[in-house]
């Protein structure tokens, strides 16, 4: 050997048969199963007794180590066997677990298996139908099996008696999961929303949902505005939402009314905005969009006076109290001194609202806004314009841009109403200036305007806050002086009453709703003041009606709101 030679070998392992053993351990990875000496051989093509003396060569310095596994020699570097121990102790361990878990399984299988089958025998007692249990292991086997459950019944008659049970629909067959039942809850928050918007609040202590094997998933919840509430029920699978009356529990606080006599059922079709839109004309039709008006039965022994104060007293002298951190008998010293406040509520709140209960609708407070701010207390009336039409299209611009700054939780936004109201470019949408309609009136209009705006501004952020604000208003909006309105929630239904007693007395619907028809005549005129003169003043006074005939909106008894009989309980009044 020369010394080139032996320089190679010396420095190079991989010229012994014991380097290349190692240099084939280095290339199996860490997670690798160890091999057998043939294996090794093999890949090294070098005699298996070599490999074999060279193995047990490393095993002897500590460098190698071997496992016998069904009678095969397995061998690695020290790391690769003890990490392929664990990686065998971790794979048993698994393996056991899974094979306890699958032994549990069964017991517990077994185990409900047993209590059904005696549910089963208590059942099926009376009926000829036995009811066993197979062990399919016989007993001879320490491991659990699965039972089966036998039915054996030897008579037709018994037979079918089953028959029928089992053709009854499972307790929780078709029952929502989870997010169907939030969906519904959704689904029922939508359809509820004209309701919450106009003052409507959920007790969430009665909002729940139940499944009912014959009609379904349930919803219920009860809403609840000042002293009145009522209950709502929606079966999605019916498609059918209920509005019922609230029956007030044992024990529970008598001065709360159900706002409903009797139960209104609402067919639901097309997509949620649709219902949502059927629900709301239902709604408003009942007058649950509006403010409550209220009468008090003639058998109570509480005059409406009483019971109306005790509402004052609670929904706005209270709620200002505690707005504002000052004693009850201090505010009220304070709005007797407030000569506007007291004016409005001795005449508004006291005389022409007298029966309309403190809610805060924020519909109802933007014609509140209308008539006290803009009608009333104003030039406008000095300056009345030509036309009651044309004062109407006044009105209706009026109430668009005061409901523009009216929200239920934020309040009303005054400057901006203010400044919207009193605007000289402000306009009709067919483009005539109110203004210019007003000529040389509109000065004082516009100054007196904005007056009434300003001193409603100081009272909501110097004495009432936007919660009482808004209520007080509610009431300004809901007397007589309004009833007959365009904003209002029965709207709707008060033109369909209009129109059709029109039809059925023989009176001709104005053009083109005379070839039109009258569905569509009663959807344009949600939106009044997109249609002409000669459309509107039919509407308002009906000009071809007689004496004894149908009414327009000026005179017609469905403009008369929706009255609320309750029945107070006089030592709960003190």
């Amino acid at each position: 050997m020369t010394t080139a030679e032996r320089t190679e070998l010396e420095t190079n392992p991989l010229w012994l048969t014991r380097g290349q053993v190692l240099w084939a351990f280095d290339q199996q990875g860490e997670d690798s199963e160890l091999m057998i000496a043939a294996e090794i051989a093999e890949r090294l093509q070098l005699p298996k007794a070599a490999v074999s003396q060279v193995l047990r060569g490393l095993r002897s310095e500590g460098k190698a180590l071997s496992r016998k596994v069904d009678r095969c020699e397995l061998w690695g570097t020290t790391d690769q066997v003890e990490r392929w121990i664990e990686r065998r102790e971790r794979e048993e361990r698994r393996v056991a677990a899974e094979k306890a878990a699958a032994r549990a399984r069964t017991v517990e299988r077994n185990d409900a298996l047993a209590e059904a089958a005696q549910q089963l025998r208590e059942i099926c007692t009376d009926h000829q139908v036995e009811v066993s249990i197979f062990d399919w292991s016989f007993g001879r086997s320490e491991e659990p099996c699965k039972h089966t459950l036998v039915l054996s019944v030897d008579d037709p008659a018994a037979a079918n008696w089953l028959l029928g049970r089992l053709n009854m629909p499972a307790p929780d067959e078709g029952k929502p999961t989870d997010e169907q039942w939030s969906e519904h809850f959704d689904h029922l928050e939508r359809l509820l929303g004209c309701l919450t918007w106009a003052g409507w609040l959920e007790n969430e202590d009665n909002y729940f949902g139940e499944y009912d094997r014959e009609v379904g998933p349930v919803l219920c919840t009860t809403l609840h505005r000042t002293c009145m509430e009522l209950s709502a029920e929606y079966r999605p699978d019916e498609h059918v939402l209920r509005l019922q009356p609230f029956e007030n529990p044992a024990g529970g606080w008598p001065q709360t009314f159900s706002m409903l006599e009797d139960e209104v059922v609402i067919e639901l079709a097309g997509d949620v905005n649709e219902q949502a839109e059927s629900v709301a004309r239902r709604a408003g039709e009942l007058g649950l969009l509006d403010a409550t008006r209220v009468e008090i039965d003639e058998d109570a022994d509480v005059s409406l006076s009483r019971f109306m104060s005790v509402q004052y007293d609670e929904w706005i002298f209270e709620e200002v109290a505690q707005y504002r951190g000052i004693p009850v008998s201090e505010l009220i010293e304070e709005f007797d001194e407030n000569p506007e406040l007291k004016s409005y509520l001795n005449a508004v709140v006291g005389m022409f609202g007298r029966n309309v209960l403190p809610d805060a609708v924020p519909d109802a407070a933007v014609l509140g806004i209308a008539a006290w701010c803009w009608r009333n207390e104003t030039a406008v009336e000095d300056w009345h314009v030509p036309s009651d039409v044309l004062m109407a299209r006044i009105n209706i611009a009026v109430t668009k841009v005061i409901d523009e700054h009216v929200n239920p939780i934020e309040g009303v936004d005054w400057v901006n109403l203010r400044a919207s109201l009193t605007d000289p470019e402000w306009a009709l949408p067919d483009g005539r200036k109110i203004a210019e309609l007003f000529g040389e009136g509109w000065p004082q209009v516009r100054d007196t305007v904005g007056e009434q705006l300003e001193q409603w501004r100081l009272l909501d952020e110097n004495v009432l806050g936007p919660e009482v604000t808004l209520r007080l208003l509610t009431i300004g909006g809901s007397t007589s002086y309004t009833q007959n309105w365009w904003g209002q929630g029965r709207w709707p239904a008060i033109c369909r009453a209009i129109v059709e007693d029109a039809v059925e007395g023989g009176i001709a619907l104005p053009a083109p709703y005379d070839t039109a028809g009258v569905e569509r005549f009663i959807a344009d005129l949600e939106e009044p003041d997109q249609l002409d003169d000669d459309v509107l003043h039919w509407l308002i006074d009906m000009p071809a009606s007689g004496v004894e005939g149908p009414r327009g909106l000026r005179s017609h008894k469905a403009s008369q709101p929706v009255m609320r009989v309750v029945e107070p309980i006089s030592w709960d009044l003190d």
